[in-house]
């Protein structure tokens, strides 16, 4: 009896010790990089009341017989399994996929956790934002980084070439796009009244204005209209009756100086109409206005026509309103600009020059029919581009989108093509290198260089004998010495030359520069020079590496985060704040390279939530209580059992 009260009272324990395992997983269900514990239980060493004996030749074997003695906690675990990695868009938080652990020095050793919420502290250090402690890098010391710490600028070495040089040089003749239609002005759709006023209305006549196709718009007179402006319904004047149209109406200007009254349409050109349907009272005929559908007539716009007479001008322009200008000039080079109506003019005229001031090396018109031309300024294939539009803060609007360009004649290949890049000094100074290639013969080019500052000094400013095969692919220089395939420079202010090698591609190959058909692309593609940098931001890669963006446009890395591998990670000991410590048991921690092995991936911007599974939590806390329950009612029998018993005497 006294035995089924201590196994009792051993399982209330082990199932109160169960409850606490049970209870821990599911405060921390929301807890970064938590992984879940598992306890297991073992039978503890059982009593034998008669021993087993073995079979004899006339009696068969006997088992032992035993009573157990209750149970104890065999293990906790912790689960390994991986969590979810969950977007949160902070470069320093960061989740492993895997069974690494980060590095932390707490200061006095290292410790080991999943939960990669790090930030930087005040003497640049990457730390964990809980505990401060510092993070290790994959040689085994804090990150410290560069903060405030320029990127030394490079000298350019080395310029890459790419593209097209023609095979056959035809013209010489210029470029020219031609707008797909016409721009037209013309004039407003217009219905002038016969009658002059006064004119004696009824408050409540009403009649119909279209414009422009659009739906009705109905007019109604009324004596208040009239009386607030002044008038009266039953004399009223010219003026107030425009005034009173005008109030109501849309998509027209109304007018009344003349004693009778003057409808006409905002928009011009043969898509401009009026349409007036008389109706209660007739107030129409009382003004003399036609119910004749009246439309503008369209003719091609002169240079002189205002924007707000285009036939495709939707609303007027007003002071301020912006007219984007963009495109590309000969070279292919970008261009854009902003057209102020009010500023900068008003008239289509105006528009054009400014366009044309835009493109320097392309001329901008319009012809006797209303096209509107880009020609190139000089002969040879060029990459031409123009387009106009209305800002979407503007008041005023036109469909500049139905009169887009196309080319109307092709510029031929040129003899010389040029190409324009930026390079840096040995002092991080940016200068523009001009190259211009010349053609010597079919096969046969030669190149000649020239920078923006005259002060410059090119010691060797030229390459000859740049050849190519009989398939268009890049043969080799042949010059030696000056005229080489290399570059001297002394830039201003410098007292030694820098030398810059052309990269033409590979000899035999397609993959530089070419000689192929009869257009040009030629580009300086690439230079490796740059100037100094200033580190504006940092992301961490799938290898931990942490990798700095600068403001010259590289990236460099700047260190790289370690992670920790266990034999048994399992065997580690949980030390709060969702740290671990190694045990014994554990195994030594290897530091990694992530990504290597069993070290796992690291994710930038990304955070391991907790390996609790909420509903299997549910189901071990129902086991934890029933097996509570049933362990009580033994001990609850057991008293009954021998409260009986000591009733007995």
């Amino acid at each position: 009896m006294s035995s089924a009260l201590t196994s009792a009272l051993s399982g209330l324990r082990v199932h109160q010790f169960f409850l606490d395992v049970v209870g821990n997983n599911l405060a921390n269900a929301s807890t970064v990089g938590y992984h879940a514990s598992r306890v297991t239980f073992s039978d503890v060493l059982a009593q034998s009341l008669r021993s087993g004996s073995a079979p004899t030749s006339t009696l068969g074997g006997v088992n032992p017989v035993q009573i157990g003695l209750g149970v104890q906690i065999h293990s906790v675990d912790i689960r390994g399994d991986q969590g979810v990695l969950d977007d949160t868009g902070r470069p320093f938080d960061l989740g492993i996929q895997g069974d690494g652990f980060f590095v932390l020095n707490s200061g006095a050793r290292n410790v080991f956790t999943r939960a990669g919420t790090f930030g930087v502290d005040r003497d640049s250090y990457l730390v964990d934002t809980s505990t401060g402690f510092r993070v290790r890098s994959v040689i085994g010391s804090d990150i410290q980084l560069p903060l405030n710490t320029l990127l030394p600028a490079k000298a350019t070495g080395q310029i890459g070439l790419g593209g097209n040089l023609p095979a056959k040089v035809g013209g010489p003749v210029a470029e020219v796009l031609t707008s797909s239609s016409i721009y037209e002005g013309g004039t407003h759709a217009e219905v002038a009244g016969s009658a002059t006023g006064p004119f004696s209305f009824t408050s409540g006549d009403t009649f119909e204005l279209r414009v422009d196709g659009n739906a009705a718009q109905t007019i109604t007179f009324t004596a208040a209209d009239f009386t607030a402006i002044g008038g009266n319904i039953s004399a009223a004047t010219a003026v107030e009756v425009a005034q009173v149209i005008a109030a109501q109406a849309s998509g027209v200007t109304v007018d009344g100086s003349s004693g009778s009254v003057v409808i006409t349409s905002d928009r011009t050109g043969d898509s401009s109409t009026i349409k007036i349907d008389d109706g209660t009272g007739a107030p129409a005929s009382l003004l003399g206005l036609s119910t004749t559908l009246v439309s503008g007539v369209s003719s091609p716009a002169t240079l002189a026509t205002p924007l707000n007479d285009l036939a495709d001008n939707l609303v007027d322009y007003q002071a301020g309103d912006q007219i984007e200008i963009s495109g590309t000039d000969a070279s292919g080079q970008a261009v854009s600009g902003t057209f102020v109506w009010g500023t900068d003019g008003t008239t289509l005229g105006d528009l054009i020059t400014f366009a044309d001031n835009l493109l320097t090396d392309a001329t901008v018109a319009l012809d006797a029919s209303g096209n509107l031309t880009v020609t190139a300024d000089n002969t040879g294939d060029a990459s031409l581009s123009l387009s106009f539009i209305d800002d979407a803060a503007n008041v005023g609007q036109t469909t500049f989108a139905s009169h887009g360009f196309s080319v109307t004649t092709n510029g031929q290949g040129p003899d010389e093509v040029r190409t324009s890049l930026d390079v840096f000094d040995s002092r991080g100074l940016r200068h523009t290198v001009t190259l211009t290639m010349t053609r010597v013969s079919s096969t046969e080019w030669s190149l000649a260089a020239e920078t923006d500052n005259p002060n410059d000094v090119l010691v060797d400013g030229s390459a000859t004998g740049i050849r190519f095969n009989a398939d268009g692919s890049f043969f080799a220089t042949t010059g030696t010495g000056a005229g080489d395939g290399d570059l001297e420079l002394m830039f201003d202010g410098l007292s030694a030359t820098q030398s810059i090698s052309l990269d033409f591609g590979t000899s035999g190959q397609l993959d530089g520069v070419t000689q192929l058909g009869d257009s040009q692309s030629l580009r300086a593609l690439s230079q490796d020079g740059y100037a100094v940098g200033e580190l504006v931001s940092m992301a961490v890669g799938s290898d931990g590496v942490i990798t700095g963006s600068y403001s010259n446009g590289q990236q460099q890395a700047l260190d790289q985060i370690a992670v920790a591998v266990f034999s048994n990670p399992s065997g580690l000991l949980r030390r709060g704040s969702s740290l671990f410590e190694e045990s014994p048991n554990s195994g030594v921690p290897q530091l990694q390279t992530a990504g290597a092995g069993r070290a796992g991936t690291v994710f930038g911007g990304t955070l391991e939530s907790s390996n609790v599974d909420v509903a299997e939590e549910f189901v071990r806390l129902i086991e934890a209580q029933r097996g509570f329950q049933a362990n009580a009612r033994v001990i609850k029998v057991s008293d009954e059992l021998l409260n009986e018993l000591v009733n007995i005497v």
